[in-house]
């Protein structure tokens, strides 16, 4: 084998390997979701457990699932009862920073922002993502968040994170409502192009607000 194959195969490794380490949460999602879906095959209306459910999917890359379930509240559930819900689960953040539970802490998070307290949401996503450096969605989560206050350059930089970590369409699509924002269609339209199915499935659906209290 020639020196230049081995090289190339080398840094081919790493780069997967490295792919493997970043995209990795200190959390198991995945095994959450699967406990989930089977609690609520007894009980499908369960506020919490769809709630749990959207929160999973939100941390494992499966943006569309989540805005799916979080669709069904704002069909069926008004912010108040979807507050009064959550509400003993959050009771025990009292101060969230000296917290370290990713669960809870990721639910408060996404109920700020469903509650539409992005700065809190921000504050909450930053923390996580101190505690939780290598799960790549959690970088995704604050720019998400970070582009409802318009604060467009800190959004851009998680979005980068998250891309350097690896490449997904949820970090493109942010990217994409930033320059769009912006006024900057064209680097926009090459950011949706890049975000591809995640782009269409959330652009055909329209997705509920929660239901006037």
């Amino acid at each position: 084998m020639s020196k230049k194959i081995l090289i190339l195969l080398l840094l081919i490794f790493l780069s997967i390997y490295t792919v493997d380490i970043y995209a990795e949460s200190n959390y198991n999602w995945q095994e959450l979701i699967d406990t989930t879906q089977s609690q609520l095959e007894s009980n499908r209306s369960d506020i919490v457990l769809n709630y749990t459910l959207a929160v999973a999917y939100a941390n494992t890359g499966e943006v569309v699932k989540a805005y799916e379930i979080i669709d069904v509240f704002g069909n069926n559930v008004s912010r108040e009862e979807f507050n009064q819900a959550l509400d003993p689960y959050l009771k025990s953040l009292a101060t969230y920073q000296n917290r370290d539970n990713l669960l809870l802490l990721n639910y408060a998070a996404f109920a700020e922002v469903i509650n539409r307290n992005y700065d809190d949401a921000v504050d909450l996503f930053e923390y996580i993502i101190e505690l939780d450096p290598d799960n790549l969605w959690a970088y995704n989560n604050a720019a998400a968040a970070l582009v409802e206050i318009e604060e467009f350059d800190k959004a851009m930089n998680y979005a980068d994170k998250a891309l350097s970590m690896q490449n997904n369409e949820y970090s493109h699509l942010i990217k994409g409502l930033v320059y769009y924002k912006r006024g900057n269609y064209v680097r926009a339209l090459f950011q949706a192009t890049r975000s591809r199915s995640l782009f269409r499935a959330l652009a055909e659906d329209e997705y509920q607000d929660f239901m006037n209290e």
